[in-house]
Formats: structure tokens, C-alpha cells, sequence
């Protein structure tokens, strides 16, 4: 699913449902039936945002794929019309961008800074200490009494504790990056807290830069100490 913006629309404003849409009661990862009926019947639709803007909503993964190919299609998320959706949301990207949100040439120059950390052979090396993360959640899991929030409980912290290995996060440090990671990624969040999650998490990694020249990190691959391996 992907929504891309164009300035200006013909639709009535009545015939423009809001975005993000209700979710149905019951299992609350189910998409909302009203993004169902629009990928059935508009899989290309406007859309209403918070801020009364009404960009394009594109819901079937042929069209998806054909958009993320097509070079006129950008990402850059200081474009006025650039469809932000939320205002906490907005207020991140205006603190800091991410690559996803940049368009090359910005995009490939600083892609090129990290292709060396990234590469196939340092990928997988770091596979058996990812799966120790994961072995780890799913067991803290099945340890606890009755239902648990899957997304709390294992999929923000997955790639929030890979991530801060990756940063080179102490690892006793880690509840501080993943609490204000989650802040960030929450639906609820409001600009304010949006502002003051994003500040700490800069201040804390421009720190932990200014760090490295005097305590250089641990060059081997292991993301934290303890068991690797698969799930038996």
C-alpha cells in the first residue's frame, strides 16, 4: 500500500473517505474493511488526511511495484506536497530524514557511506545473533500468563535491538532507544512528543559518535553476548 500526493483534486469532498480508517472490531492487525472495499472497487483513490490534504491512494501490489519503479515518483519528504500522515509524523521527518525519505542524487551519495556495512558477507554474519534476539523474545513470550501484544512484544523490538547493535548501542542502554523509537512509530503520538523523542535519540547518537574516536566499538559481528543459534 503506498500513498503518493499530487497537488489539487475534482472529487467532492463528501466521496473522500478518511485516512487512516477505522479498523473492525476483533483481530486489530485485520486492515479496515473500507480499505478493502477500496482495493476491490478504487484500488487508486483519493484520500483525506489530518491536515485536509487529499492525496492518491494506491492499494493493489502490482500498481505499488509499478509506481516504486517509475522515476518521476519521489520520496522526498520536504516536498510541499508531500503526503505526511500524521503530525507527529511531519514533526520527525522536519527534525531529521532517513533515506527512505530522500530522492537521489541525496539518496545515492549518502547510500554509498553505508554499502561497505551492508554487504552480503557482513549481512550474514550477523545472522546467528539475530536469531538470538528473536529465540530470546519468543521465549520472554511464551513465559508470560495469557495473551500478548505481538507487535509490542516482538516486533518493535526486533528491529529496534538490531538496529542499536548495528549503531553500537550498549546493549544495557537499549530500553532507552526502544522506548523512544516506539514513541515514534506509535499512531497516538503527538507533535510535541514526536519533537522530544527525536531530539533525545539525535542528542544520545551524537554522543555515542563523539565516543567512538576514544572507546572504537567491537569489530566482530555478534550483536550482544549469549546463545546463537536456531530454535530447537
Amino acid at each position: 500500500m503506498s500513498t503518493i500526493s499530487a497537488p489539487g483534486t475534482n472529487v467532492p469532498p463528501a466521496e473522500v473517505p478518511d485516512y487512516p480508517m477505522t479498523r473492525a472490531a476483533g483481530c486489530p492487525f485485520d486492515p479496515p474493511p473500507a480499505l478493502h472495499t477500496l482495493q476491490a472497487e478504487a484500488p487508486i483513490s483519493r484520500v483525506r488526511l489530518w491536515d485536509g490534504t487529499t492525496p492518491w491512494l494506491v492499494t493493489r501490489y502490482e500498481d505499488v511495484r509499478a509506481l516504486l519503479a517509475d522515476p518521476r515518483i519521489g520520496s522526498d519528504s520536504t516536498h510541499p506536497h508531500y503526503p505526511h500522515q500524521s503530525p507527529a509524523t511531519k514533526e520527525r521527518r522536519r527534525q531529521s530524514r532517513t533515506f527512505i525519505t530522500m530522492d537521489d542524487l541525496e539518496h545515492a551519495r549518502l547510500r554509498r557511506m553505508v554499502t561497505a556495512a551492508f554487504s552480503i558477507k557482513h549481512v550474514e554474519a550477523l545472522r546467528p545473533a539475530i536469531q538470538k534476539i528473536v529465540d530470546d523474545l519468543i521465549d520472554a513470550m511464551l513465559a508470560r500468563p495469557g495473551p500478548v501484544d505481538l507487535v509490542q512484544a516482538f516486533a518493535l523490538p526486533v528491529p529496534s535491538l538490531v538496529i542499536c547493535a548495528l549503531l553500537g548501542v550498549p546493549y544495557a542502554e537499549h530500553d532507552f532507544f526502544q522506548t523512544n523509537s516506539r514513541i515514534l512509530v506509535r499512531s497516538t503520538t503527538t507533535p510535541e512528543q514526536a519533537r522530544a523523542a527525536t531530539q533525545l535519540l539525535l542528542d544520545y547518537l551524537d554522543r555515542l559518535i563523539g565516543d567512538k574516536p576514544t572507546h572504537p566499538p567491537d569489530r566482530r559481528p555478534a550483536l550482544h553476548a549469549g546463545r546463537a543459534g536456531p530454535r530447537r
